[in-house]
């Protein structure tokens, strides 16, 4: 199985290289860490869920109230659901994270965490206004490596973890 998974790898691989430019580096890791609650946990979520929805019930707005069952649906049906595993591509031409590529003119630097609770992701900071920085799982590629392949290409500069960074590595998102 193995030598199979290696040589869909290198099909893949040569196909990008035609596309996207010279494959320098490639690895894989879920698409984030899967987030694992407790009873206790559960059961708060679950009786805060419900004395909000009879909130909503009660001051008769019920919009909020399918509002949050809703949101009760899609965090319990994302709960039980495995992380997708992604491939990541460093090309000659750009960085391809799942199905999207990032070329190096469009991208301003770039950042390796290696402190927790960020350790190990690859931010690059693109030009883009309503997503500033792509945080990228790097835990599976050797950190060094990445950092000199991406040196030839864009700077490395620090990317400070925002409000929103913190909330996305809580919520495991």
């Amino acid at each position: 199985m193995p030598q199979d998974f290696s040589s869909e790898m290198s099909q893949q691989e040569h196909s990008l290289s035609s596309a996207y430019g010279e494959v320098l580096l490639h690895w894989q890791a879920p698409e984030h860490e899967p987030l694992e609650l407790g009873p206790r946990s559960r059961i708060i979520v679950t009786v805060l869920l419900i004395a909000i929805i009879a909130y909503a019930l009660y001051t008769d707005s019920p919009l909020m109230a399918i509002t949050f069952i809703l949101i009760g649906v899609v965090g319990y049906l994302s709960l039980y659901r495995e992380p997708r595993i992604l491939s990541f591509f460093v090309t000659a031409r750009g960085i391809i994270a799942g199905s999207e590529f990032y070329e190096y003119d469009t991208l301003q630097s770039f950042f390796i965490y290696t402190d927790p609770p960020f350790e190990n992701i690859l931010s690059i900071q693109t030009a883009g206004k309503l997503v500033p920085y792509v945080h990228i799982p790097a835990m599976t590629v050797d950190i060094n490596v990445l950092r000199d392949t991406l040196d030839e290409f864009i700077p490395e500069e620090k990317h400070d973890p925002g409000l929103v960074d913190t909330l996305e590595k809580l919520l495991h998102i």
